[in-house]
Parts: C-alpha cells; structure tokens; sequence
C-alpha cells in the first residue's frame, strides 16, 4: 500500500490552493490530500490528465509574455510612425509658411495688395468648410487610412505641379500663373481638409488616452525644432537663388517633405471600426447627429474661441518692440529663438499634465499663462525691448499648449465611433479664430498698442476661468 502525499506542483499550487491536487482528489472523490490508492502507476494514472488540463487552462488565463510584447511593439511602432508623419509635415509646411512664402511670392507674382490679403481668407475656407461633407461620407468606414493616404498625396500634387509650372511658366504668363496657383492653393488646404478628418479618427485609435499628452507634445516639440531649420533653408534659398527658382525649390522641397511624412502612415497599422456597415446616414439623421455634436462641443468652441485671442496679438509683439521699444532689427532672430524655445520646452509640461491630469487642468493653465503674457508686454514699455524675450517665450508655450490640450480635449469627448464628425464640426465652429488678427488690425487705428493687449488679455481670461467648465476626460475603451 502506498501513501501519496500531494506537494507543491510547477505552478505553486499547494494543498490548500483551488487547483492543488487536495482539492482534485476531493472533487474526484478521493478523501483528500492523504490518499491511499494501490500503487504508484494508478495514481499517476488517474491524475495526469486531469492535472495536465488544470495546468495548460491555469497558463491559458495568464497573459502571454509573447501576445503583450506584441501588443507593445505595436503601440510604439504606431506611435512613432504617427510622430513621424508630425515631424516631416511640419517641415514641409514650413517651407512654404502661408503668412509669410506664399505673401511673399503673392506679392512678386501679383503685386496686389488685394491677392495677397484674399489668400488667407481663401487657404482659410477651403481648409475648413469641405470637412462636414467629407465627416458623413467617411465616418462609417471601417478603415480610414486609405483616405487620410489620399489626402496626403493629393497635397504632394498639388505642391509638386506648382514648383513645376513656377519654373516653367512665371516669367512668361505671371498672371495665369497667379490664377493656377489660387486653384492649386484650393486644392492643397482642401485636401487638407479632407485629411484632417480621418487623422483624428486614425489617432484616437492608434494612441491610447494615457499616450495622446505625450504624442502631441512631442509632435509639437519636433516640429518646433524642424521649424527653425526650415526658416533658415528658406532664408537661405530665397538670398541665393534667383526668382522665380527659389520659390519653385521651395514648393519641390515641401512636395518632397509631404511625401517623405507618408511614410510614417505606411507603418501605422489602423484597426478596423467595431461596427459598420459602410452606408452614409440619410442627411437628416447625419444633421441631427451634428447638432448632438455641437451641443457636446459648445463649452470647448467656446473656451477655444476665447483663449484664441491670443493669437491676435501674436503678430503685433515684435512690431510693438519694433515700433515703440526700438529694437534692432537682430532682436527678431532673439524672439524667434525663444518662440521656439518656450514651445519645445513647455511641451515636456503640457504632455506630463495632459496624461496625468486630463486636458482640462492642462487648457486652464495654458489659458492663464496667455492672458499674462500681454500684461508683460505692456510693462516692457518701462523695461525695455529686452524683456520682450519673456513675452515670446510665453507666446511659444502657449502657442504649443494649445494644440496639445485642445485636440487630446476633443478626443476625449468624442464618442469613438464619430470622431470625424466631431473633429470637422470642431474645426468649423472654431472657424472665427481665423479672424481674431484682422480685427487686431482694424482695432489699432483707435487703440494704442498697450490698450489692445490690454483688452485681448481680458477675453483670455475669460476663457481661462470658463475652461473650468470643460468636462473630465471621459471613459473611453480603447482597443487595438
């Protein structure tokens, strides 16, 4: 007769555990851990299956080391291929920066004050007003890429015909060539547009909420460094090559930049929509869908068009230093070192608040520090234009912070499953900002420079003390 005493097994289960092999023995009705069965070979007999089956379903529960290794490698290798496609787009817009290449060249090709002031207004409507058409078209398909692909190569187009036809045509036909180059402008931030809405569908996917701080602060970090780089190329071409070849190596450079940011798209690996059947919704459904969202969106548009004053009084900081402090013509290079200081560096904050806190506490604190910075404007009337390096310094962290909390601010509203819908009603309610420097503008043909920062910083804070009102980031399943 032999005594069989049930010990620890590979996995750790003892007598007392709910898979140890007392437990089997009383579940098969052998007494308990003490078990006197005949002989050796009848016990291992009887057992082995049944310890075997307990073993392999006790590993299944357990989260496999190979699965979660490549769930991470997935995550990183989205991340990165995101941050990429950030990096090089920023480039090439860079070199071809609206308010001042496209003016610039504008102004050559035309010189009408009257072209140059249209095409903002122009680039503006054609970014924004196609994006609600193309949300309901492509909202209800299970994957967005091939679109967001599109999109991206319609702009490599559109830049790459444009550096053509400057070289080929400008110095023969400059006016057609001016009419070409508003339809390819068209094109180019229209297409933007229809980019725009599946990128924050594809980025609400492939970035997971505890990651979308640190995503946008580094995209926004990189570009801010490429940006710098870009300006002194452009500084550079437009010094030593000749007109109109500098502006054609300018858009050939920036087509090139485009195509170059699409591969970080190639490497993204987009999870289809749990559940679509592909169909548009009738328009009235989709229209009381849209009002759904802009009721959602009301406290956000708001906070964003107040706190958007601050771009208003972005362009006139360095004519005020400029104009009434009297800094030299050097001191430009000063502020925009700081510029893009202040955004690299507040970045590193504005990433670790938004993960940790959630985008509301990040937006009050951007918010705060923008309607400050005028103030400091103001007094650099005593101190002089070297303090104005402050103020730009503050204007590059909050320029940054902007575009950091706002957009993690309109993921976390957006239901999953109408992201796009959102991000293009979002980007049209928002519309008005575009308009805030004009009326800057307007209003210093009454105001002195202090009287204007004055006022822009009251509208700021009160979009400070209304983001207050911003709801938590709310719960979100995120799968991959």
């Amino acid at each position: 007769m032999v005594v069989a005493r049930m010990s620890p097994g590979p996995h750790g289960h003892g007598k007392d555990s709910p898979f140890g092999c007392g437990a089997i023995l009383q579940a098969i009705g052998c007494g308990g851990p003490d078990l006197v069965c005949g002989n050796r070979k009848s016990v291992a007999e009887t057992l082995g299956p049944i310890l075997r089956a307990l073993g392999e379903a006790n590993d299944e529960a357990r989260p496999s080391t190979s699965a979660s290794g490549r769930l991470i490698a997935a995550r990183r290798r989205n991340f990165l291929g995101a941050l990429w496609h950030g990096a090089f787009l920023s480039l090439g817009m860079s070199l071809t920066q609206p308010t001042t290449v496209l003016s610039a060249f504008i102004a050559d090709l035309t010189g009408s004050d009257i072209w140059v002031g249209g095409l903002s207004t122009v680039l503006a409507a054609a970014g924004v007003l196609p994006e609600v058409l193309v949300a309901r078209w492509i909202e209800p398909r299970p994957r967005k890429m091939p679109y967001l692909m599109l999109a991206i190569y319609l702009r490599v187009a559109s830049w790459g015909i444009l550096a053509w036809l400057i070289h080929a045509i400008s110095t023969r036909s400059p006016d057609l060539l001016a009419w070409v180059l508003i339809g390819l402008l068209a094109l180019f931030y229209a297409a933007g547009g229809l980019g725009g809405v599946p990128y924050i569908d594809i980025i609400g996917k492939v970035i997971p909420p505890g990651r979308r701080g640190a995503f946008f602060g580094s995209r926004e970090a990189l570009s801010g460094i490429l940006g710098v780089g870009a300006a002194l190329l452009v500084r550079a071409i437009l010094a030593d090559v000749i007109y109109p070849e500098n502006y054609a190596l300018l858009f050939g450079l920036a087509a090139a930049g485009l195509a170059v940011a699409s591969l970080g798209f190639w490497v993204v690996r987009e999870p289809p929509r749990a559940s679509s059947h592909g169909r548009p919704l009738p328009w009235e459904s989709y229209w009381r869908q849209l009002r759904a969202a802009g009721g959602r969106l009301k406290a956000l548009v708001v906070v964003q068009l107040l706190t958007g004053f601050s771009l208003g009084a972005l362009p006139f900081y360095v004519v005020f230093a400029k104009r009434v402090l009297g800094a030299p013509a050097e001191a430009v290079a000063w502020y925009l070192l700081a510029q893009v200081s202040g955004g690299v560096l507040a970045n590193v904050l504005w990433a670790k608040l938004v993960d940790r806190v959630g985008s509301r506490e990040m937006i009050t604190l951007c918010a705060s520090i923008s309607a400050v910075t005028p103030w400091i404007a103001i007094l650099s009337s005593h101190w002089g234009w070297e303090a104005m390096v402050a103020v730009f310094l503050l204007a590059g962290a909050f320029s940054s912070g902007r575009a950091v909390g706002f957009r993690s601010a309109l993921l976390e509203i957006s239901p999953p499953d109408e992201r796009p819908t959102y991000s293009a009603v979002n980007d049209t309610l928002s519309l008005p900002i575009a308009l805030v420097p004009v009326l800057a503008g307007l209003s210093l043909q009454v105001l002195s420079y202090p009287q204007l920062f004055a006022l822009l910083s009251i509208f700021i804070a009160v979009g400070a003390v209304l983001s207050r009102r911003l709801h938590d980031p709310l719960d979100e399943e995120w799968d991959l």
